[in-house]
């Protein structure tokens, strides 16, 4: 199959229904040829509108969408040359998978050869060939996933979208299919826009992730960026956990904060866009950055476990500190094995491990 992956632009998007309230709100985002980008956001927060925008089943209440410089804004989803992928299959039970597949091409007027050797191709990489003459309703969940996703690869799409496309799926076939679809998108040098509200599945497939809030992107970047450098609290709450500290900031020295906790507690952070003396800050530090430690230092905060919860390879330990705020450390078996409910504790963490973010 000949794919050619198109650079895609938005600039200046905004999309109202009424006038007054935005769904998406001046957005800009560039998408890079060949590009596996996701965005990932909560339920209303502008990702799937931001989707249906690029496939011309949402217009945009002001600014420009391009494909390789191309505006396509006012142009119909059937003139885009897209390929969509959907959480419902929308299979048409009365065809066979074949003709699910070859439907567009059909619709397109493709000779009955061009179709026959399409819709192998793309039956061939989605390891559909034998069910060629099954019909919708004798597949498992999975494989029609699969055969929704040929149906887009068919006609060689120059950009393929997908919403939320495992959603339905269980846990092991979702896995198994998350690492499919990327190897297919490699294989074929697909340019892709991912929507799902999974982080993990955010962090699993993505060349870059859009963290969407409030009908703006709040962040964009690879899943390291993301993960270990957070813009915000709420990217820092939203993608994976993140123990977030309510602080007062102390001082600024160099790159690094000091910052002090309602109990009295004075803990160091990396210092951000968001760091102000004598301002609140949310201090964010996961879980696998704070160590449980015997030695009272100077970066040492002192604490209670008030909760233990066994996860197999590790511990969560819970610590309550003396102001009242909780945050979890994880700990290896041995270490977690010793611990008791109630008993004192003592943590502390590399200040580069940590960030101080805005405030709540």
């Amino acid at each position: 199959m000949v794919h050619h992956p198109m650079h895609v632009g938005m600039t200046g998007i905004s999309k109202t229904y009424d006038g007054h309230s935005f769904v998406v709100r001046d957005l800009n985002l560039e998408i890079t040829k060949g590009e596996f980008l996701t965005l990932l956001g909560p339920s209303g927060s502008g990702k799937t509108t931001t989707l249906m925008m690029l496939a011309g089943f949402e217009y945009p209440s002001g600014g420009e969408i391009t494909l390789d410089g191309r505006p396509i804004q006012d142009k119909p989803p059937e003139k885009r040359n897209i390929g969509m992928v959907f959480q419902n299959y929308a299979l048409f039970p009365h065809m066979t998978v074949a003709e699910n597949v070859g439907y567009s091409l059909r619709v397109r007027g493709s000779s009955r050869q061009q179709i026959a050797t399409r819709v192998g191709d793309a039956l061939a990489i989605v390891q559909l060939s034998d069910l060629a003459q099954r019909k919708p309703t004798a597949l498992s969940g999975g494989q029609q996933q699969r055969v929704a996703l040929a149906r887009a690869l068919v006609f060689e799409p120059s950009l393929v979208l997908m919403d939320e496309p495992l959603g339905a799926l269980d846990k092991k076939l979702r896995e198994d299919l998350q690492l499919e679809i990327r190897r297919i998108a490699d294989r074929l040098d697909l340019t892709v826009v991912y929507v799902t509200h999974d982080q993990h599945e955010a962090l699993t497939m993505s060349d870059r992730i859009a963290i969407f809030n409030d009908g703006r992107i709040q962040q964009i970047g690879s899943a390291q960026d993301i993960y270990g450098h957070p813009a915000s609290r709420f990217v820092a709450e939203f993608v994976g956990d993140n123990n977030c500290l309510d602080a007062k900031v102390v001082s600024i020295e160099g790159d690094l904060a000091r910052a002090r906790l309602a109990g009295g507690q004075e803990i160091w952070a990396r210092s951000s866009v968001h760091t102000k003396v004598d301002q609140q800050a949310t201090i964010a530090i996961r879980p696998e950055s704070v160590r449980i430690t015997g030695q009272d230092r100077a970066a040492t905060l002192s604490g209670q476990v008030s909760d233990i919860i066994y996860c197999g390879d590790q511990f969560r330990i819970h610590v309550e500190l003396p102001g009242g705020e909780r945050l979890i450390a994880k700990s290896s078996s041995s270490l977690g094995l010793q611990m008791e409910m109630g008993s004192p504790v003592l943590l502390d963490w590399e200040p580069r491990d940590a960030w101080a973010l805005d405030g709540r």
